[in-house]
């Protein structure tokens, strides 16, 4: 008899109703911590948007910079230019004699287009006044109700 106590006794391992209690405790940190990954992703996202507005606005400044020298002139065709995996003229008309504008902002963007992280509706627009000042936006989000 005073073997089999002591052999229970010396059981090493964990109860069911342990075992379960853990899981439930495991259940409630996940449950807690669920919104807040998903903040830290979407967070995430935007950081990369407001990092590639940032790269693309660099290039297309290197690419004005570069049309202008190339051809010798103060001012550049008014453009404005959809991005989203791929660079495409929406309004304005290239200058298609000598080197294009388009050609330049593709040189200088190395043909590697972002996307947008947020959406994949949404694209970057990118707008060129006649006088070389660039600005990029993020166009195509939808809104906050």
């Amino acid at each position: 008899m005073k073997k089999l106590l002591a052999k229970k006794r010396d059981n090493k391992g964990f109860s069911l109703v342990e075992l379960i209690v853990v899981i439930l405790i495991m259940a409630v940190i996940a449950v807690a911590l669920a919104p807040q990954v998903m903040k830290w992703v979407g967070t995430s996202k935007e950081n990369t948007d407001k990092n590639n507005i940032g790269q693309i606005e660099s290039a297309v400044n290197a690419g004005v910079a570069d049309y202008m020298a190339k051809n010798n002139t103060a001012t550049v065709p008014a453009l404005t230019l959809k991005c989203n995996g791929s660079l495409s003229i929406t309004t304005g008309t290239d200058v298609s004699t000598g080197t294009t504008l388009l050609s330049c902002i593709e040189e200088a963007m190395n043909k590697k287009y972002p996307t947008v992280q947020q959406n994949g509706s949404a694209y970057f627009e990118i707008k060129i006044e006649t006088t070389g000042r660039v600005t990029v936006t993020i166009q195509g989000l939808p809104t906050a109700p």
